[in-house]
């Protein structure tokens, strides 16, 4: 028998979503965070900051953590920035990529009926946006990742700030 609404969805089946809806979220996570060594995504990674600050959550993210003040990239920014500032161009003796807000520890548990947003934490996350590497993320790689772990619908946001010659915030939708 179909059933018209969630709510009357068998106990069983209501389960198996839930949990593939929260595999799905941990793997979009760890796919942003860069953590995939085998096929690192082609997001940029300088201190590894930004690939850090990845975090899942029931309302959007707003990206307002400056790198300064969290280690260990506040460090690896000012060694960069002092060399920098003597006319010398060297890149971050080693990046950092350990995710901040972990998805999948504690007991956090998304609800398949709300809407989950994920997006970036790092302040200047709003330039990273611009290369354009996320909408090729969301375009390719995303739609694989809800095919492999979905069988039913959900819907996935995915965004952060836009530069300031727009206003607002912009989330880039997905539904499977």
């Amino acid at each position: 028998m179909a059933t018209k609404f969630l709510k009357d969805l068998p106990k069983d089946l209501d389960r198996k979503i839930s949990r593939d809806f929260n595999k799905l979220i941990k793997d979009v996570h760890f796919e942003l965070s860069n953590q995939n060594k085998s096929k690192p995504t082609t997001m940029p990674v300088f201190t590894g900051f930004f690939a850090s600050s990845w975090k899942a959550q029931n309302t959007p993210v707003t990206a307002n953590h400056k790198v300064e003040n969290y280690e260990p990239w506040a460090t690896q920014r000012k060694i960069v920035w002092q060399a920098y500032a003597k006319g010398q161009r060297i890149r971050p003796p080693r990046p950092v990529v350990k995710p901040r807000f972990p998805v999948g520890s504690g007991n956090k548990v998304f609800n398949y009926k709300r809407t989950v947003f994920i997006g970036n934490k790092a302040e200047y996350s709003r330039y990273v946006l611009e290369s354009g590497e996320i909408q090729r993320f969301v375009q390719g790689k995303l739609g694989r990742l809800i095919k492999e772990n979905m069988s039913d619908k959900g819907k996935l946001f995915i965004g952060g700030a836009v530069s300031e010659k727009y206003s607002g915030t912009t989330f880039t939708g997905f539904e499977a």
